[in-house]
């Protein structure tokens, strides 16, 4: 009887087990759905010019789906042809932002934004959280601002000075144009900084007012004086020191020795009249000297002629230099200008400068995302 009780007990034993093992399969046995159908993006990936790819940084949640708006962190790998500043504008960013962002991964990109390299993954968008930002360089109130700036401001004749940068002018900048030589161009820059809401000084010549495309210009300055106001920049642009030089023809500027009282007055006088007449605007007491040349004979006589405000520049941008002939990118204008603007500083730009209108569009914002307001010699010197 122990016996067949035994024998009956193992049998039952030995079923349980078959049962057991035919119901529960190992987990090793098949792939995970996650493995099987979500590839981890490949840094070296290909992506198309023409559709630029996003490469989520942050984990998706599970009802995410292909047409859900870019997370934070997103990031592009850079293709053939591609610039910092073609990325930056894609991607609706500033080039200084993607060096802040990318300079930890890429090093090179802190002295020279140019040199990027087919392949690279730049953050594009935001900063995913297992990273650690770079230190902002914006001054002691980094918000950006979009505080109205405001031209035409009344100003002063009282004493004489020349000014690079503007004491006292707190969180502003000056963008400043001067127009001397080169046109082309010029009025879709106005039309930006109007655009914008960009508060910015003219310096124009007489003899470059009255041409066409000076003409349009002026119209376009006079018919904007909340946002555009002017300076002198004399009749001819000669070189007010040793005399020649001159645009654009040099034959007014042909004085025969050093120029003379009488001839700087002149200039200046001339200039204004023109001036006045095409935009209805006043430019005394403010003047630039072309080329940035002068001495106490030209102050003095500057002066007499009403011009007691020399205003010169802190930052230059050399966009009257071609790149064919070793100027600056637009990516190189816009990060000298951003990384060295401060308060009160006085940036020289040309209407018709090569790669300016470029420059600004990266320029503008970069600066307002340092905090500073974009505006007028005229309100900074108040």
């Amino acid at each position: 009887m122990h016996r067949l009780a035994a024998l009956l007990l193992i049998i039952v034993v030995s079923a349980c087990a078959e049962t057991g093992n035919s119901v529960s399969p190992s987990v090793s046995a098949s792939p995970l759905a996650s493995e099987a159908t979500t590839p981890s993006p490949s840094p070296s990936s290909s992506l198309p010019l023409a559709s630029p790819t996003l490469i989520s940084t942050a984990t998706p949640s599970p009802s995410s789906s292909p047409s859900a708006a870019p997370t934070q962190g997103d990031e592009y790998t850079v293709q053939d042809g591609d610039t910092l500043s073609s990325i930056a504008q894609r991607f609706g960013t500033s080039v200084v932002q993607l060096q802040d962002w990318n300079t930890d991964r890429y090093p090179s990109l802190a002295s020279d934004p140019n040199l990027i390299q087919s392949g690279w993954v730049l953050l594009v968008r935001g900063v995913p959280s297992s990273a650690t930002p770079r230190p902002s360089v914006a001054p002691s109130t980094p918000s950006p601002t979009t505080a109205a700036c405001r031209a035409n401001q009344p100003r002063s004749n009282n004493s004489r000075q020349v000014l690079a940068a503007i004491p006292g002018a707190g969180s502003r900048v000056a963008l400043t144009f001067d127009m001397g030589g080169r046109l082309e161009g010029g009025a879709d820059i106005l039309n930006f900084l109007i655009a914008n809401e960009v508060c910015a000084t003219i310096f124009p010549t007489g003899a470059m007012a009255q041409t066409a495309e000076g003409r349009r210009i002026m119209a376009i300055v006079a018919s904007h004086p909340e946002i555009l106001e002017i300076g002198n920049h004399t009749m001819h642009h000669c070189d007010l020191v040793r005399g020649g030089l001159g645009s654009p023809t040099t034959a007014p500027c042909q004085t025969g020795g050093v120029p003379t009282a009488d001839f700087i007055i002149k200039q200046l006088a001339d200039a204004e009249a023109i001036l006045r007449q095409l935009t209805g605007l006043e430019p005394r007491p403010f003047w630039r000297p072309p080329y940035g040349s002068y001495n106490q004979g030209v102050l003095d006589a500057a002066a007499a002629a009403g011009y007691s405000q020399t205003l010169m520049w802190d930052v230059d941008t050399i966009d009257w230099k071609p790149q064919s002939e070793g100027g600056p990118s637009a990516a190189q204008m816009a990060a000298k200008v951003i990384n060295n603007a401060s308060s009160g500083s006085n940036v020289l730009m040309h209407l018709g400068g090569y790669n300016t209108l470029e420059a600004l569009r990266i320029m503008v914002p970069g600066l307002r995302d340092r905090g500073f307001t974009l505006s007028s010699l005229s309100e900074m010197m108040q």
